[in-house]
């Protein structure tokens, strides 16, 4: 079992829909505290955050250099995750995988924070063992789905979104 929760269970709207920038930034992922320890981890959200959210923000692009940019800045606060070697050895006994995210988007002429969204995804110890590491990384590319449907959803109209949070983790 792992103590790893967000700290709200739904998000604020942004200050503004994200439909009004013109150019948008990706920054690496970055992580805190003892988040930083799992690069292997890190690594494969780094690239599902790449995957999900560059073609679609790149479909967002205005041609030109005027305009605003938003910078979207990933966050792992909080990380457990159990690989797939010791999924196997351990089974449910190794415990579940959890991650908290935030993405601060930043409005970069002004440097206001439009918004600072948190997702969580977890993988139960049970999922995991029956999966054989299946559902621990399956964990990881959902966090940077649930990134995803937040700046989709606010790009029209600034509405928030979940965090992800099961109502069983609640």
């Amino acid at each position: 079992m792992t103590n790893i929760k967000p700290d709200v269970s739904q998000n604020p709207p942004p200050t503004e829909r994200l439909a009004n920038f013109q150019h948008f930034k990706l920054l690496p992922l970055t992580a805190s505290g003892d988040a930083k320890g799992d690069t292997e981890a890190l690594q494969k959200i780094q690239g599902n955050l790449q995957n999900k959210l560059q073609p679609m923000i790149s479909g967002w692009e205005s041609q030109g250099a005027d305009g605003r940019t938003l910078q979207i800045e990933p966050v792992v606060t909080q990380l457990k995750f159990v690989s797939t070697g010791a999924r196997i050895m351990g089974g449910a006994f190794a415990g579940s995988s959890a991650v908290v995210m935030k993405l601060r988007l930043v409005d970069v002429s002004t440097g206001k924070v439009v918004a600072d969204a948190e997702f969580f995804q977890r993988a139960a110890a049970m999922g995991g063992a029956y999966s054989l590491g299946g559902s621990d990384v399956g964990m990881l590319e959902r966090i940077a789905t649930v990134s995803q449907e937040y700046l989709q959803h606010n790009y029209q109209q600034a509405v928030g979104g979940p965090t992800g949070l099961a109502e069983e983790a609640k």
